[in-house]
């Protein structure tokens, strides 16, 4: 009989468990939060055509929520700022788990070096839009999101 009392316990207990969302009828429980890959890149150049090292690579990624009846602050603007430095071959790279890509992003080529690395070059400024690269899982997973900039930046 004890047996029997520990067995219909546990068969409960089973059935408060992780999946007794689906046994009433809200769909399978899971834990956890939205998330997707998002890859900046690209490589600096100047006017002939030669890398850049040193340059800082500022990406601001813009997102505009709506609100909602139930929302209490104004979650209408957020700014993502990163920054970055390109390599000796020009190239930068931002690789990031994010909660959900931006559609587009700003970013920002600066020459913070003065004559290192090839002399002092202007600044330059772009606004492009991410591409999705891969489709989400349909559950937690948003999928891949990448945005490839290259410039030629101009000597002062």
């Amino acid at each position: 009989m004890k047996r029997f009392l520990k067995y219909l316990v546990s068969m409960i207990l089973g059935l408060l468990g992780f999946a007794s969302c689906e046994l009433i009828g809200f769909g399978l429980c899971m834990y956890g939060s939205p998330h997707g890959d998002f890859k900046a890149l690209g490589t600096v150049t100047d006017e002939e055509g030669q890398p850049i090292e040193g340059i800082r690579v500022a990406v601001t990624k813009h997102d505009h929520y709506e609100n909602s009846e139930s929302v209490i602050y104004d979650q209408n603007d957020w700014y993502h700022h990163d920054t970055l430095y390109t390599d000796s071959k020009g190239e930068y790279l931002l690789q990031q788990n994010v909660f959900s890509a931006p559609q587009e992003v700003t970013i920002v080529f600066e020459d913070i070096d003065g004559e290192k690395n090839g002399g002092e070059f202007e600044s330059a400024q772009t606004i492009r839009k991410v591409e999705r690269t891969k489709d989400g899982d349909g559950e937690w997973y948003n999928g891949a999101y990448e945005v490839e900039t290259n410039v030629t930046l101009k000597k002062k």
